[in-house]
């Protein structure tokens, strides 16, 4: 029988028939594997409630893509959603943003969620290292990393290239006369990180210089304050660095923050390039030299490729990288 009243929810139903919401929607989604038993109780709680269960195929159901960030502390992703939003937008899709940190080993959120909202894409910035987890996800929602990529999973991505990008600015730091070039990078989890400690360490092996491990320090929680110290603690050491190349405009801000508290002249005593470019290099005092990342267009074309994908699952996958450029400013 029909509930009187308002239109009965998905989570009434749940809670009917004394399941979880994702369950449900497993079942409405005909998802998964669901017990015969299960799919009964849900099915049965349904009719009681009076739910009206979606045609399949509806556009409705297809019409959103999930958007996966690792935090929202970075003003680096702040672009490249818009991106995605302009593209989804243009494809008569929505968005919805969804912030995970740490997706190897808890895979199940995303994809409950996936199911929940009967996602038609995800679009994934959080770095995943476990090729299974990312074809988990796929098997639920046709799936595009952005920014992130796992370089052992033949899903598509929309990137850049990170160790030309790190090996070019060392070169440029180097090339102004600059012999202590210190790093200041992000965690290991991340590809951007593992690959500009590549770039970094390649440019000053070809130039002659080994690299010295005092000189290259890891943010291991993304935020000005660990930056910040991290940063002091490079300049104020008995030898610091004539340079320093930062893995994210945040550190660089911290860099010059430290600079000014440690009376340390910028380019003078120690020259600085940041990454990503964005509003943060602009307004430092001095303005911050820095890698330019495409972050607009890498969310566009993320979503362009999974907007392809969505209308063509058995169409190749796509794998792009895009340019950056270093743009100069006051502190080389």
């Amino acid at each position: 029988m029909k509930k009187k009243g308002a239109e009965p929810t998905i989570t009434e139903v749940a809670e009917l028939a004394g399941v979880s919401i994702a369950t449900v929607s497993r079942v409405l989604n005909e998802k998964g594997n669901v017990r015969h038993a299960t799919v009964a109780k849900v099915s049965a709680a349904m009719e009681h409630l009076g739910y009206q269960r979606e045609e399949p195929g509806a556009p409705a159901r297809k019409g959103l893509i999930v958007v996966v960030l690792p935090n929202l502390d970075n003003p680096f992703y702040a672009m490249i959603v818009k991106g995605i939003q302009v593209s989804a937008k243009n494809r008569g899709l929505e968005t919805l943003i969804f912030v995970e940190g740490n997706l190897d080993g808890h895979t199940r959120r995303l994809t409950d969620l996936l199911h929940m909202v009967s996602a038609g894409g995800c679009i994934l910035l959080s770095p995943v290292n476990d090729a299974g987890t990312l074809a988990a996800i796929d098997r639920v929602a046709p799936l595009v990393q952005c920014a992130e990529y796992n370089e052992n999973s033949p899903l598509p991505y929309v990137s850049v290239d990170d160790y030309t990008a790190a090996k070019n600015a060392v070169h440029t730091l180097l090339t102004r006369g600059r012999k202590r070039v210190a790093l200041i990078n992000g965690p290991d989890k991340y590809k951007y990180a593992r690959q500009r400690y590549r770039g970094y360490a390649d440019a000053l092996l070809e130039a002659g210089i080994g690299v010295d491990a005092s000189l290259v320090c890891k943010v291991t929680e993304m935020g000005f304050d660990t930056s910040f110290a991290v940063a002091r603690q490079l300049l104020t050491a008995r030898e610091r660095p004539d340079a320093i190349l930062a893995a994210s405009d945040m550190f660089a801000a911290a860099v010059v923050k430290a600079a000014s508290i440690e009376g340390v002249a910028i380019p003078g005593d120690c020259a600085l390039i940041g990454f990503d470019n964005t509003y943060i290099s602009m307004v430092s005092h001095p303005s911050v030299a820095a890698v330019n990342m495409p972050q607009f267009q890498l969310g566009y074309m993320a979503c362009e490729v999974l907007g392809d994908k969505m209308q063509d699952p058995s169409a190749e996958s796509r794998q792009v990288l895009l340019k950056t450029e270093l743009v100069l400013r006051d502190s080389v």
